[in-house]
């Protein structure tokens, strides 16, 4: 599995589309961070315009994967693999830890446009940035998933951009419908459901949330892993049989 991972490694950092990716962070982030875009966020701190801009990698991940992943299937790479001797699990597993080798580069990429931005983290600030962070890798573990069980790119894709599509209607709904929630079971109950997604976890996050919508740091790092682990082992669910064509 580890030559796997290193020829994905390789393959990744020769990725145009990863490598535009990358600068598009730094720069997209420098602008946000530094208040040289939107004036909305023109009374929030470059901290916190930081922590905004970080929505944008979940939506880059919902086609990036997909798309990386795919490949290896339409090029025969993964066959060949096969035929070499490693195992369908290995091959998968290899692809999950280069995603989130991929999202890794990125993040450290965005925190560094943050960063000559002019934000100065705060040690709450860090504990914000590494609970999105988390909730990412949990985002990338579904979309790997879907990337490496559904073998046409396209269809992969339009899943992916589906579940973004999703997770973003669940933001906006769940602002309105937590507003009216005065239960306060209902409420908690309401906070879970919101912050499953990394977009929820996201605003949450943000310098534009309500306080309704926050479950609070514990309960969002323990929904990211509850999404990570059963994830990743219902995408090796019946790989050792499965036929490639």
């Amino acid at each position: 599995m580890f030559n796997i991972f290193i020829g994905n490694l390789i393959r990744l950092v020769k990725n145009i589309l990863f490598s535009g990716g990358c600068v598009l962070a730094i720069v997209i982030t420098y602008f946000l961070t530094s208040g040289k875009l939107f004036e909305f966020l023109s009374n929030a701190t470059a901290e916190e315009r930081m922590i905004f801009t970080s929505a944008a990698m979940v939506a880059y991940f919902s086609f990036f994967t997909t798309i990386f992943v795919s490949v290896e299937y339409h090029d025969g790479i993964i066959r060949n693999r096969i035929i070499s001797g490693f195992s369908q699990i290995d091959v998968y597993l290899a692809s999950l830890l280069t995603q989130y080798s991929a999202l890794t580069i990125m993040f450290v990429v965005y925190i560094i446009g943050g960063l000559i931005g002019g934000a100065r983290l705060t040690s709450d600030g860090i504990i914000r940035i590494g609970i999105i962070y988390l909730a990412l890798i949990a985002y990338v573990t579904v979309t790997n998933a879907v990337g490496f069980r559904v073998k046409k790119v396209i269809i992969s894709t339009i899943i992916t951009m589906l579940i973004f599509n999703a997770c973003f209607n669940m933001v906006m709904f769940g602002n309105a419908i937590l507003s009216f929630m005065e239960n306060e079971t209902a409420l908690a109950v309401g906070k879970v459901i919101y912050n499953i997604n990394a977009l929820g976890q996201w605003f949450s996050l943000t310098p534009f949330s309500f306080d309704y919508t926050n479950p609070g740091y514990g309960v969002q790092i323990a929904l990211s892993f509850g999404i990570i682990v059963p994830t990743l082992l219902l995408g090796m669910v019946g790989l050792k049989k499965r036929e490639l064509k």
